[in-house]
């Protein structure tokens, strides 16, 4: 490297962005600290054509001109070609940036484009993102190249792991996933747990997993405007179309305690898995004359045979 010098910012190509691995654009805290103290830690930037092309430094060459900055510090790097810079800026950033799995496999596919092998970039680069030096892995990660930017984007501000979001490989279209993920908003659990419920429902019905999205009561529930629980409500379609018996004896239970007609005050309680055919009755009252109106309310219960559906249907689950 040569001594720091202040570069104009026309000379620097800022649409050549192939060391920048960040999908977070610049943060407006850079944008004030470059305001407040200017530019502390020079760029690095390597002769390209006519003009410079950033090195390391994406984010503080982007918060310059933002400060009113004509110029910017920078080391100027002797001319090299893509598979250096992109090494060379992994080395500079190494343990000091955590990139989110869907930047690991952005950077996976530029060094691959540049020419480097798998095996080098599984030896050798792939420890400088933190990844054990992994075949599986590597697939994994440089397959984010089959999703769409909108898909990535969503992907990588939600945290979502390439354990998770490797379901997408295998869909046909992302475009209603698109839809219900940028309106859900999910955190990254959540994600995870409408992928696999979509999956499988898709692999249950022969489907595909689009045409589960755009079903009708799915798409009722993300285009209306005054429903706050959206994710519960979608959920709980997806798990009925995975689990219709259990979805079947749920509802058959709610039947039956809606003719037991009993108050809020007096709970049956029971696994809603019906893993068990336990039933428990729970009682409220501050007073013998609230504990004998609740009492009432069972016996008639006990006499409508309300209370015999009930129990038939968890005897039935033995």
């Amino acid at each position: 490297m040569k001594n720091v010098s202040e570069i104009p910012l026309t000379a620097i190509d800022g649409d050549n962005r192939l060391t920048d691995f960040s999908m977070d654009g610049c943060p407006e805290k850079l944008t004030d600290s470059v305001k407040e103290i200017g530019i502390r830690h020079p760029i690095s930037v390597c002769p390209s054509g006519d003009r410079y092309a950033i090195v390391s430094g994406h984010k503080r060459f982007m918060a310059a001109p933002r400060s009113g900055l004509t110029h910017i510090p920078a080391f100027i790097i002797a001319e090299m070609n893509d598979a250096a810079r992109l090494v060379l800026n992994l080395n500079e950033n190494f343990g000091q940036r955590h990139y989110s799995d869907i930047e690991k496999g952005s950077i996976l596919n530029k060094l691959k484009q540049a020419g480097i092998n798998d095996e080098t970039i599984i030896e050798e680069y792939m420890p400088l993102l933190e990844l054990e030096r992994s075949k599986k892995i590597f697939l994994d990660l440089s397959g984010v190249k089959s999703l769409s930017p909108k898909m990535q984007i969503l992907l990588h501000r939600a945290g979502v792991p390439v354990k998770t979001f490797i379901n997408f490989y295998k869909w046909p279209s992302l475009t209603e996933a698109e839809n219900l993920f940028s309106i859900l908003k999910p955190g990254v659990n959540k994600w995870r747990d409408l992928l696999e419920l979509v999956d499988e429902v898709a692999t249950r019905e022969n489907t595909s997993q689009e045409q589960i999205l755009l079903r009708d009561d799915i798409q009722k529930i993300l285009t209306a405007s005054d429903l706050p629980q959206k994710y519960d409500e979608i959920h709980k379609i997806l798990h009925d179309l995975r689990y219709p018996i259990l979805s079947d004896m749920r509802k058959q239970v709610a039947r039956a305690l809606d003719e037991m007609e009993l108050d809020d005050k007096t709970k049956l309680r029971f696994q809603d898995t019906f893993e068990s055919n336990e039933l428990k009755l729970e009682l409220k009252f501050q007073s013998e004359k609230e504990l004998s109106q609740q009492v009432e309310k069972i016996f008639k219960a006990l006499q409508s045979g309300s209370v015999e559906k009930l129990v038939k249907i968890f005897q039935d689950i033995g």
